[in-house]
């Protein structure tokens, strides 16, 4: 049984959120797509945040993809992602006429978190509690959130957007899962889009290293949102909205 029948999870962040036609091409999009069915849109910002802390003459340091976020890293985060990045969505899509509502992980306890060690204040999402959502939907607004989790004490962590959009798609038991990303899907040995797979060929090609790098933990978190119950799942090109572009993750 789903929480919201035929309710999307998008997921639009990352290098895309710079581009202000790639911006403008998804408003379009998203604007045809609410008319259709509820949705919820989950977004990152990673490239400003990096930029935020280079002003401040903070070098960005990783680990195996994840940002080290000590507390002064968190504050900023926090402040790009949830005061910058999510109201600029929220009032570029409000002027477009649709009816949205900016929250982060920490609204209504949506997205409680784990940290994961050695990183300071980053979580790993656990079970999103979508009650806020779900009031939202009904009242027909649409959900924009902001990828900040929330941990012991309630004090902020530093969340995946992909993990992020994953834990709440699973929690409102979403008909599709839908990532958009800068890159025009999975891709083979040979450069080409992969139209469609099942979740059970996911594990052979990470194997293989068809699929590699930062594509990884996302198929991962693809592969476990249809095993918890998403109906399905679209890695598609943000840059190529019309028409779309992309692959198509099954059960």
């Amino acid at each position: 049984m789903r929480n919201f029948p035929d309710c999307w999870v998008i997921k639009f962040g990352g290098s895309l959120l710079n581009d202000g036609a790639v911006r403008r091409t998804f408003h379009r999009y998203l604007k045809k797509e609410v008319r259709r069915h509820p949705v919820v849109l989950v977004h990152g910002g990673g490239p400003a945040i990096s930029a935020a802390l280079r002003e401040r003459g903070v070098q960005p340091k990783f680990v195996m993809g994840r940002r080290l976020t000590d507390a002064p890293t968190m504050r900023v985060v926090e402040q790009v992602l949830s005061g910058e990045v999510n109201q600029a969505l929220v009032g570029e899509m409000n002027a477009l006429g649709m009816n949205a509502v900016g929250l982060s992980g920490r609204d209504g306890n949506l997205l409680p978190a784990r940290p994961v060690r050695g990183l300071g204040l980053v979580g790993e999402p656990g079970a999103a509690k979508v009650d806020v959502l779900v009031a939202l939907l009904r009242a027909s607004y649409i959900p924009v959130v902001s990828s900040i989790g929330f941990g012991r004490g309630f004090g902020p962590l530093n969340v995946n957007a992909d993990e992020a959009a994953a834990s709440l798609a699973v929690g409102l038991k979403a008909s599709r899962l839908v990532y958009f990303t800068d890159t025009p899907g999975l891709l083979d040995s040979a450069g080409r889009t992969i139209p469609a797979l099942r979740r059970k060929e996911i594990p052979g090609l990470i194997r293989k290293k068809v699929i590699t790098g930062g594509m990884v933990p996302k198929v991962r978190s693809c592969a476990e949102a249809i095993g918890r119950g998403v109906g399905e799942v679209h890695i598609l090109d943000g840059k190529r909205v019309f028409p779309l572009r992309g692959t198509k993750i099954l059960p």
